[in-house]
C-alpha cells in the first residue's frame, strides 16, 4: 500500500497544472523526440528530468516516505519497491504515471547516474534551489553563503565576513 500512496503522491505532483503546461511546451519543442538518435530526444528527456526532479524533491521526502529529495531519493523508492514491481496495481500506476508524462505505457524511467549541476531552462522553468543558511554580507557590500581568502602560502581558507 505503501508503494501504491508514494506513485499516487507523485502522479499528483506531475498532474499539475504548470507541471502538465511545461510538459506539453517541451513536446511541442521536440516534435522529434521519439527517433532515436535525434537532437530533439536528448533536448526533450533533458526537460523531461528537470520535470520529473521537481516531483521527487516535492514528495519524496514527505512522510511516512521520509526518502531523498531527487534522483537518490527516486533511486531508494524503486529500491523498497522492488519486491512488488510485478503487482498489477503498481504496474497499472507505473503506466498512469507514464500517461501523465506524455510517454508510451511501458517505458521504464530509469534514474540518473547524477544530478546535473547546471540545467539550462530557457522558458524558465526551472526548479530554484532553497538555501539553509542565510546571506552574509562583508565589509565590501557583497553578499554569499560563504566567503574564502587566500592565505599567504596560497591555500584558499573559509572565512566570515568582517
Amino acid at each position: 500500500e505503501e508503494a501504491l500512496a508514494v506513485q499516487a503522491a507523485l502522479q499528483r505532483a506531475l498532474a499539475e497544472p504548470s507541471v502538465q503546461q511545461s510538459l506539453r511546451r517541451a513536446e511541442a519543442l521536440h516534435p522529434r523526440r521519439g527517433q532515436r538518435g535525434h537532437a530533439d530526444q536528448e533536448a526533450f528527456a533533458s526537460r523531461l528530468h528537470v520535470v520529473l526532479l521537481g516531483a521527487f524533491k516535492a514528495v519524496l521526502p514527505q512522510q511516512p516516505w521520509c526518502l531523498a529529495p531527487g534522483w537518490e531519493g527516486y533511486r531508494q523508492m524503486l529500491a523498497r519497491m522492488e519486491s512488488v514491481a510485478e503487482d498489477p496495481r503498481i504496474i497499472r500506476s507505473r503506466e498512469e504515471t507514464n500517461r501523465l508524462l506524455g510517454l508510451p505505457r511501458h517505458t521504464v524511467l530509469k534514474p540518473l547516474q547524477e544530478e546535473p549541476v547546471v540545467i539550462d531552462t530557457p522558458d524558465g522553468t526551472g526548479v530554484v534551489p532553497e538555501y539553509d543558511a542565510v546571506m552574509l554580507t562583508d565589509r565590501d557590500g557583497d553578499a554569499a553563503h560563504e566567503f574564502w581568502e587566500e592565505d599567504q602560502a596560497g591555500s584558499l581558507k573559509r572565512t566570515l565576513p568582517r
